[in-house]
């Protein structure tokens, strides 16, 4: 009988070109009937990437080798007796054993061994039971033996006293023999007292036998009826396994997302897993760098370097056009400038000549400056500058605009104060200050503290600290800085007060973005994230997931977007994910916008196009639902990641991880996921 099952077609690259002098390896995961764990088979397509296989059933790890490149694990297939002959890519996309309810079946098999081991401690207890039975049973026979033999000491008693008679009655007729009579008389009694005590413990001793053998029956009694009480919680252990296994493995199909058809972790690399997206990516071999091409690589620009805190709690500057990946997932970012001049080397910075100043890197790879008061100020109060925006560099601010102060500081026996003054028609006026006490790492403001917010949050041994400030009027320039003062009004500097400061970031908006190095006041490019429609997209039914951070609470912009599409030909075929104004989360399909708040800085967000046209917004599991929505047509040309051009006017500033898409609606348990 043919134990294989042919696996054939052509192997082509991204362009549909047949990919030469490769070899396809397939090696065995497990032992089957014909196939060992471990063996390796290969077939080496021909010059039009042709292959041909007869694969046994079992399950592979398949790997595509081509000279000079390391191994590429294509995925894991499974070939079984009612398998169908089909090419590479058909066994490759078809569902494994482990995609298929794994959770329900551990549930089911650990119920199932719990029935078996009370199964097994009913056997045993039956087992003692059955021998306590014995046990009794023996000492019921030994009792009656000792009964016996108590009976037949009696009876030997009552013998010996009719001997005694007899031979009293002979010593009364013959004198001459009398003598001999009564001690044989004697002898007899004294035999006779002899058997009868002999009788009386054999007695006590069958009574005590016949007690041991009630007391064992008792036991026995007992264990059988623990046995039977073991036997039946194992028999309802074991109903209970089977409903439950009924139970969850009928609707396991129903709790689980299946596979999706989009598949972007965004975790570590620009790499998908499922999805269509040709581009290059370089890859390190020994010490080359090379560039090689893909058809499951998203595409990635960035005009400029960035900075970015990378998974250990490093500060990294990424090259240009290089992703930044941190905790939370890929940082996308718009445009930003930072103002202060070189903000990354403390030996440049403003700082007052009444402070003392020292300089290092800590372990994190931060840049910093340590101030101290001088002699000449202990004892005094004040605020003295260590970094701040030179006049040359001071920008203006519209009624309604904001700019966001933001660093990293630690200290003692001191605050870090940012001041705001506003340059109106030459006249430089005080208008808002924010506190923070370095012990107690408490933010505060005063001032005009209706156009002045500060948080502060600790960050291991650093506090991040960040305070925006909102223009009430038209403001030809602002003068700002970080200065170092004294605790408060009426306590003064100590020779010990101490402020260190790393990372100062003076930039317009309401929020902080990522630190940016500079010489110069410096601009940061705008994250542009971008794969193809093509195979991406779908008409209806079709639902999204993905995982967001947002770094902020008041959105920095009119729209920041999760996602959407470009290149659409008219309004009833755009599709996003985003926030509006208010901080909620819409979802548009077709200009069909529901909305649900959010709550927190982490969730995960998404939208769902039903097929009987209603549209849900979801967040964290909930959704809310449009019932009104439109025939939904595939015209654009691209998705778009966290924004939607280089101008960064619709950018997201936070984090995408983990995007999925599905070309069908999920139902409400499998969308059912939160952060």
């Amino acid at each position: 009988m043919n134990m294989a099952v042919q696996i054939s077609g052509v192997l082509k690259d991204g362009a549909g070109k047949p990919i030469q002098n490769c070899t396809i390896q397939l090696k065995a995961k497990r032992n089957s009937t014909t196939v060992v764990v471990n063996t390796v088979a290969s077939e080496n397509p021909d010059e039009a990437g042709r292959y041909s296989m007869d694969v046994e059933y079992g399950q592979y790890s398949v790997a595509l080798l081509v000279e000079g490149f390391p191994p590429s694990h294509a995925g894991t297939i499974t070939v079984y007796e009612d398998s169908k002959p089909g090419t590479l890519n058909d066994f490759l996309g078809a569902a494994t054993e482990d995609d298929v309810c794994p959770e329900a079946l551990y549930r089911f098999e650990k119920m199932v061994e719990e029935a078996a081991r009370n199964a097994e401690a009913a056997s045993q207890s039956a087992a003692a039971a059955k021998k306590s039975e014995t046990a009794a049973a023996s000492s019921r026979n030994a009792a009656k033996t000792s009964e016996t033999n108590a009976g037949n000491s009696a009876k030997a008693a009552a013998s010996s006293k009719t001997a005694a008679q007899n031979a009293a009655t002979a010593a009364e007729r013959s004198e001459t023999n009398a003598r001999a009579s009564e001690e044989a008389s004697a002898d007899s009694e004294e035999a006779s007292r002899r058997n009868a005590e002999s009788a009386a413990e054999n007695a006590g001793v069958a009574t005590t036998k016949a007690r041991e053998a009630a007391a064992d029956a008792t036991k026995a009694g007992q264990k059988k009826d623990e046995a039977l009480s073991a036997a039946t919680r194992a028999e309802k252990a074991a109903d209970r396994a089977e409903a439950a296994a009924e139970v969850t493995a009928e609707p396991c199909a129903n709790i689980v997302p299946p596979l999706p058809d989009v598949w972007i972790p965004f975790n570590d690399s620009l790499d998908m897993i499922t999805g269509f997206s040709p581009s290059y990516k370089k890859i390190v071999i020994g010490d080359d760098e090379i560039t090689m091409p893909g058809d499951k690589i998203v595409k990635f620009k960035r005009a400029s370097t960035a900075t970015y805190i990378n998974k250990s709690g490093q500060l990294k500057l990424a090259e240009v056009d290089e992703p930044r990946f941190e905790r939370d997932g890929l940082l996308i970012e718009g445009q930003r400038t930072n103002y202060l001049r070189n903000s990354n080397k403390p030996d440049s910075w403003t700082v007052h000549s009444a402070l003392n100043k020292t300089f290092g890197t800590d372990k994190q790879g931060f840049n910093y400056a340590t101030v101290t008061p001088t002699e000449s100020i202990v004892g005094t109060t004040g605020g003295y500058t260590v970094h701040g925006v030179v006049a040359a560099d001071r920008f203006p601010l519209a009624s309604g605009e904001c700019f966001t102060f933001s660093c990293r500081v630690k200290g003692a026996k001191a605050r870090c104060r940012l001041r705001v003054s506003v340059i109106i028609g030459g006249t430089d006026t005080f208008s808002a200050d924010s506190y923070l006490d370095l012990d107690t790492r408490i933010a505060t403001v005063s001032g005009n503290t209706s156009l002045i917010t500060a948080k502060a949050e600790q960050q291991g041994e650093w506090t991040y600290y960040e305070a925006t400030y909102t223009a009430n009027t038209d403001i030809d320039t602002v003068n700002c800085a970080f200065y170092m003062t004294n605790k408060i009004s009426n306590e003064t500097f100590y020779d010990d007060s101490t402020l260190t400061m790393t990372t100062p970031q003076i930039e317009l908006g309401n929020t902080a973005s990522s630190f940016i190095v500079t010489t110069m006041p410096t601009t940061r490019a705008s994250d542009v994230v971008t794969i193809p429609s093509q195979n991406n997209l779908s008409t209806r039914p079709f639902t999204v997931l993905c995982e967001v951070s947002r770094n902020w609470s008041t959105p920095p912009n009119v729209a920041p977007r999760i996602f959407d599409v470009g290149g659409h030909s008219i309004d009833d075929n755009y599709l996003s994910l985003g926030f509006v104004a208010t901080g909620k989360i819409s979802a548009n399909v077709g200009m069909v916008q529901p909305q649900i708040a959010s709550d927190g800085e982490r969730f995960i967000v998404g939208v769902r196009a039903k097929s009987d046209l209603s549209v849900n917004a979801i967040c964290n599991g909930n959704y809310t639902t449009n019932l009104n929505g439109k025939i939904f047509g595939v015209t654009a040309t691209s998705y778009r990641f966290g924004g939607q051009t280089a101008a960064g006017t619709r950018h997201l500033f936070g984090h995408i991880r983990n995007f999925r898409v599905w070309f069908k609606e999920l139902n409400d348990r499998q969308i059912k996921e939160a952060v």
